[in-house]
């Protein structure tokens, strides 16, 4: 066993992801999260609940940010959700809300990025939304820059930068885009059969390479200078996570598949066989290794002490932590309730999870890891 529980916090409801900063800038890390039911929770590194807000009403919180967007020395909170209002707030000493301004998609907002994208020595947040656009934001007054519209909604963005700064998203409509940082100019683009919902870059022997893949159950590699498609990989299921690391090298990735077997399905939920799988990749598009049957719902990667864990949490509930160059798997634990997000803060080794029954969990990760 490498991880150690050593507190854990219950809440009425399902509470959808987590975050850590000092938001309220008192020289103290906190553990913001967000719920099914539109409320934020400000939790202590001990487990302790010092606040809570409702946002939104009966709707739920999305993605959730932390960071100082008006270069103040001071963080903010970036919240967006199924009401597609995109929100930023000041957080005071006693966790107090002023809000700074928002910003009104015309549905669920799918996520939220923050880069100087256009080179001005601002970060912009990066927005993507149901309502079929990309938006870039001014991130001091929420005020457009640019934006690009799909046919559909849009599943998955990512930013490479290189000797300039390129968005790369997938949609809805089976297509994947990539369009210029600074003016939002299309610069090419590619249409697959089926939703495209996650994108990455990765930088292989043969150079820079598009990975995409989503509800055609096929992993495409595109080489990122001529747009060709070169090569595909068949899944089982669908395509629901592709991440490329180590930062910034990005020469390795994950690449997990996602099985609906529990809708509809009379089994209990720890009964049921999942034929979802998790692979690790190499550059020389190699598959390092692989685990069968775990139906991701989370992944975070964790770069400690020279060595690369892989955090997964799943449909079951169980966080996996596994050695990155072997795939063995390290410690496992089940909740019961699936597991929405993991984040770790390495100068403590604390790492924290949090599900759909409303519990946050703190682990402790041991002096030895692997």
């Amino acid at each position: 066993m490498i991880a150690k529980e050593i507190w854990n916090f219950k809440y009425a409801d399902p509470i959808l992801g987590i975050e850590l900063g000092d938001i309220n800038n008192d020289e103290q890390v906190e553990i913001i999260a967000y719920t099914r039911t539109g409320m934020l929770l400000f939790l202590s590194l001990n487990g302790k609940i010092m606040h809570q807000e409702v946002i939104s009403k009966d709707i739920p919180i999305w993605h959730l940010k932390i960071f100082d967007i008006d270069n103040d020395g001071k963080s903010e909170l970036i919240l967006g959700g199924m009401d597609g209002l995109l929100r930023t707030f000041k957080c005071s000493l006693t966790y107090d809300l002023e809000s700074l301004w928002n910003h009104n998609f015309n549905a669920s907002i799918s996520g939220i990025l923050i880069e100087d994208i256009n080179n001005d020595n601002i970060s912009e947040i990066i927005a993507f939304s149901l309502d079929k656009t990309i938006r870039v934001l001014n991130s001091l007054n929420g005020n457009l820059i640019w934006g690009q519209v799909f046919q559909d909604g849009i599943g998955d963005v990512t930013i490479f930068i290189n000797d300039k700064k390129i968005i790369l998203a997938g949609g809805n409509d089976g297509t994947i885009r990539t369009f210029n940082g600074v003016n939002g100019k299309l610069l090419w683009f590619k249409k697959f059969s089926n939703k495209i919902r996650s994108v990455c870059y990765l930088n292989s022997f043969k150079g820079g390479v598009v990975l995409c893949g989503g509800d055609d159950k096929k992993l495409h590699f595109i080489n990122k200078k001529t747009q060709t498609e070169f090569k595909t990989k068949e899944f089982k299921d669908y395509i629901w996570k592709c991440i490329s690391y180590p930062f910034p090298t990005f020469n390795n990735a994950i690449i997990s598949s996602y099985s609906f077997d529990y809708f509809n399905n009379s089994l209990p939920l720890q009964k049921i066989s999942f034929s979802s799988n998790l692979i690790c990749l190499s550059e020389f598009f190699e598959v390092k290794w692989e685990l069968k049957g775990f139906n991701i719902e989370c992944l975070h990667i964790i770069e400690i002490y020279d060595n690369i864990l892989i955090c997964a949490g799943t449909t079951k509930g169980e966080l996996i932590i596994i050695e990155e160059k072997t795939g063995r798997i390290l410690f496992n634990k089940t909740n019961n309730s699936c597991l929405n997000a993991i984040r770790f803060i390495i100068e403590k080794r604390l790492l924290f999870c949090c599900h759909d029954d409303g519990t946050v969990i703190a682990y402790k990760l041991e002096d030895v890891l692997i």
